[in-house]
């Protein structure tokens, strides 16, 4: 796989052409980390309720999931660059389109078209990473390492814009950002891969395959469901926002250093590292429900960070490593939109059985507990796979 003077290594083992797509997928985390961060207030200010609230994640992962079986076969075509524009450019538009809205309407439209942005762009974009020319596993934790710094600079650089300005400079910031990572894909060059049949690899229906993605799914219901709901309750209490954007800053930074942690480490056991991320996860959630409030939500939000940090790269790992790589286009789909199918149950399931947004966060935390058993079963059940895959990535 020779790409000239994109497959010339950087520092840190990555080459030019693998930092495109980091910086690519960097621009477009904080696009819409940022933008999805404050959507709840700005959804509470212009009269939104509790259940209003909760469809704002339901429903761009209703316009996400029936595309993912599509975009991983486009994947797998060739195509994951293409998309990578595209899930930008659109993503975009939803920024646009939240920009001029002036009732709910227009947000939900958004939400579905970004919805549509993210079946593009994050299937493809782990898909390019899982088949790297470099090692495979190190691709995804630099990937990840992105999305962590995203996490970061979102909500940091849009909470200040909203202090000082208005919702029209938060998403005018998100569109420039979507564009400028549609500008760096253009450039990026996916690298080639030739089907082997006989590829080894445990496949779709493998257990470490199905039990990351299962692990993922209810991670993502207890933590969307937070993401929305927090931020709503802080709006309801009269809590500023920069409360607010502290708590999910905090988050963001101790998710990057551990992050940092596993890319620092030259061969890490993603079983592991998986459980110890979700023991750390559950720890945190279960005293953001404790207090959401008060002074203890940040300390715990530090915690759950830490978890998510080594959760997310860890699953990944698993998931994909262990599928051939002619089959990982799909196998990227399907497990991403596990994190689409947790946004769409979790929320407006938690908000009908709890009734109200200080329910909802203790009920999210005992969604996320369910990841550990399933992590578990994970070394009982395909426990040679697992110890394999790191050295998968070398061969």
């Amino acid at each position: 796989m020779g790409f000239g003077a994109g497959s010339r290594i950087l520092p840190g083992g990555v080459s030019i052409n693998e930092w495109l797509l980091n910086i690519s997928t960097l621009l477009y985390v904080i696009a819409l980390i940022g933008a999805s961060t404050y959507l709840p207030r700005y959804a509470v200010s212009l009269g939104a309720s509790e259940a209003s609230v909760s469809l704002l994640a339901s429903s761009y992962a209703a316009a996400s999931i029936p595309l993912r079986l599509v975009v991983g076969l486009l994947s797998d075509k060739g195509y994951a660059k293409i998309l990578m524009v595209f899930g930008s450019i659109l993503g975009s538009i939803a920024c646009l389109l939240y920009m001029v809205s002036n009732s709910l309407e227009p947000i939900y439209i958004g939400r579905l078209v970004h919805g549509v942005s993210v079946a593009l762009f994050i299937p493809a974009s782990l898909y390019s990473a899982s088949i790297s020319g470099g090692m495979a596993s190190r691709a995804i934790l630099w990937r990840s390492l992105m999305w962590g710094l995203g996490s970061i600079v979102g909500p940091s650089v849009f909470g200040a814009a909203l202090s000082i300005g208005s919702w029209g400079l938060v998403y005018t910031l998100a569109i420039v950002f979507s564009i400028a990572s549609a500008g760096i894909s253009i450039s990026y060059r996916l690298p080639r891969i030739y089907a082997k049949p006989r590829e080894k690899g445990g496949g779709l229906l493998s257990a470490p395959f199905t039990l990351a993605s299962a692990s993922l799914f209810f991670y993502v219901a207890g933590y969307q469901s937070i993401s929305y709901f927090l931020p709503a309750l802080h709006e309801v209490r009269g809590l500023s926002a920069f409360e607010t954007a502290m708590f999910f800053t905090l988050m963001a930074i101790t998710s990057l250093a551990s992050r940092l942690a596993l890319i620092a480490v030259r061969e890490p056991e993603p079983w592991a590292t998986a459980i110890t991320g979700s023991m750390a996860s559950i720890a945190g959630y279960m005293l953001i429900a404790s207090n959401p409030e008060g002074s203890i939500a940040i300390i715990s939000a530090a915690i759950a960070g830490a978890g998510m940090g080594l959760l997310f790269p860890s699953l990944q790992i698993i998931s994909l490593l262990g599928v051939p790589e002619h089959k990982r286009g799909a196998a990227s789909s399907i497990y991403t939109a596990m994190f689409d199918l947790g946004a769409l149950v979790g929320p407006p399931t938690i908000i009908t059985i709890s009734g109200g947004y200080r329910n909802a966060i203790e009920i999210s935390a005992i969604a996320v507990t369910i990841t550990a058993p399933l992590i578990l079963a994970i070394k009982l059940i395909g426990s040679q796979k697992t110890r394999d895959m790191s050295r998968a990535s070398i061969e």
